[in-house]
Protein backbone atom coordinates (compact mmCIF):
# COMPACT_ATOMS: atom_id res chain seq x y z
CA UNK A 1 0.00 0.00 0.00
CA UNK A 2 1.86 3.49 -0.83
CA UNK A 3 2.38 5.56 2.14
CA UNK A 4 0.29 8.74 2.16
CA UNK A 5 1.47 12.00 3.56
CA UNK A 6 -0.91 12.58 6.76
CA UNK A 7 -1.45 16.23 6.04
CA UNK A 8 -2.96 15.00 2.59
CA UNK A 9 -5.91 13.01 4.35
CA UNK A 10 -7.47 15.50 5.44
CA UNK A 11 -9.96 16.91 2.93
CA UNK A 12 -9.11 21.23 1.80
CA UNK A 13 -12.08 23.58 3.18
CA UNK A 14 -12.38 26.06 0.43
CA UNK A 15 -12.42 29.79 2.32
CA UNK A 16 -16.34 31.14 1.79
CA UNK A 17 -16.66 34.64 2.74
CA UNK A 18 -20.80 34.25 2.29
CA UNK A 19 -21.39 34.16 6.15
CA UNK A 20 -19.49 37.36 6.40
CA UNK A 21 -21.59 38.90 3.81
CA UNK A 22 -24.84 37.56 5.08
CA UNK A 23 -23.87 38.79 8.10
CA UNK A 24 -23.09 42.36 6.97
CA UNK A 25 -26.49 41.76 5.03
CA UNK A 26 -28.29 41.10 8.21
CA UNK A 27 -26.54 44.18 9.82
CA UNK A 28 -28.15 46.79 8.06
CA UNK A 29 -31.67 44.89 7.77
CA UNK A 30 -34.55 46.83 10.08
CA UNK A 31 -34.93 44.13 12.24
CA UNK A 32 -31.42 44.49 13.87
CA UNK A 33 -31.02 47.79 13.99
CA UNK A 34 -34.09 48.19 15.67
CA UNK A 35 -32.87 45.47 18.18
CA UNK A 36 -29.93 47.18 18.53
CA UNK A 37 -31.94 50.83 19.08
CA UNK A 38 -34.09 49.14 21.62
CA UNK A 39 -31.56 47.47 23.86
CA UNK A 40 -28.62 49.99 23.47
CA UNK A 41 -30.55 53.14 22.48
CA UNK A 42 -27.74 53.34 19.62
CA UNK A 43 -28.28 51.93 15.84
CA UNK A 44 -25.35 49.84 14.91
CA UNK A 45 -22.58 50.99 12.12
CA UNK A 46 -22.00 47.46 11.44
CA UNK A 47 -17.99 48.33 11.31
CA UNK A 48 -17.50 44.55 13.00
CA UNK A 49 -19.12 42.99 9.75
CA UNK A 50 -17.49 45.20 7.35
CA UNK A 51 -14.02 44.52 9.04
CA UNK A 52 -15.21 40.64 8.61
CA UNK A 53 -15.79 40.47 5.17
CA UNK A 54 -12.99 42.66 3.83
CA UNK A 55 -10.67 40.14 6.12
CA UNK A 56 -12.33 37.38 4.39
CA UNK A 57 -12.37 38.69 1.15
CA UNK A 58 -8.01 39.51 1.33
CA UNK A 59 -7.15 36.00 2.56
CA UNK A 60 -9.16 34.75 -0.46
CA UNK A 61 -6.06 36.66 -2.97
CA UNK A 62 -3.36 35.29 -0.86
CA UNK A 63 -1.52 31.53 -0.73
CA UNK A 64 -3.12 28.81 0.92
CA UNK A 65 -0.04 28.29 2.56
CA UNK A 66 -0.75 32.02 4.12
CA UNK A 67 -4.38 31.20 4.75
CA UNK A 68 -3.33 28.49 6.99
CA UNK A 69 -0.94 29.93 9.10
CA UNK A 70 -3.34 32.85 9.78
CA UNK A 71 -6.19 30.48 10.87
CA UNK A 72 -3.66 28.43 12.89
CA UNK A 73 -2.89 32.25 14.74
CA UNK A 74 -6.27 32.36 15.21
CA UNK A 75 -7.53 29.25 16.34
CA UNK A 76 -4.09 29.23 18.71
CA UNK A 77 -4.83 31.89 21.03
CA UNK A 78 -8.92 30.69 21.46
CA UNK A 79 -7.85 27.21 22.28
CA UNK A 80 -8.31 26.66 25.95
CA UNK A 81 -6.25 23.55 28.13
CA UNK A 82 -8.39 21.76 30.31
Amino acid sequence: MPSVEEGSLAPKRRLSCSTCFDALWFCYSPVHQMQQYYRLGVLDNCSGKWTSLVDCLSLKTKRSSEVQAYVEKLVSPNMKST
